[in-house]
C-alpha cells in the first residue's frame, strides 16, 4: 500500500464518519419535535420510538468521530479543545439534555 492511497482512505473514513454524524444528529433533531409532531399522546410515543434507539449509534458516531479527527488534525484538535473548551462542554452536553 502506497503512503497516497493511505491518505485517500484516511479521509474517506473521517469524511464517512462525519457525514453518518450529521445524518444521525439530523434525525434526533426529531425528538425535539415530539409535541408538534405528534399530536396525540400516540403520535408522541411513535416519534420516540422510531428515533429512540438511534441515540446510542449518534454518541458512538460522535466519540468515533472524534478520535479520528484526533488523529489526522492533532493539532487544530488541541488548539480547539484549549481555545473552545466552554463551548465544547456545552454543546457535549446539550447531546445529553
Amino acid at each position: 500500500m502506497s503512503y497516497t492511497f493511505l491518505q485517500q482512505y484516511w479521509w474517506f473514513v473521517v469524511s464517512l464518519l462525519g457525514a453518518l454524524l450529521v445524518f444521525l444528529l439530523f434525525v434526533q433533531g426529531a425528538n425535539s419535535l415530539v409535541y408538534s409532531l405528534g399530536r396525540t399522546e400516540e403520535g408522541q410515543l411513535k416519534v420516540i420510538e422510531s428515533t429512540g434507539r438511534k441515540w446510542e449509534i449518534t454518541f458512538t458516531t460522535l466519540v468515533t468521530f472524534g478520535g479520528a479527527f484526533f488523529a489526522s488534525f492533532p493539532l487544530f484538535y488541541s488548539t480547539s479543545f484549549g481555545g473552545a473548551y466552554w463551548l465544547w462542554m456545552i454543546i457535549l452536553f446539550s447531546f445529553v439534555l
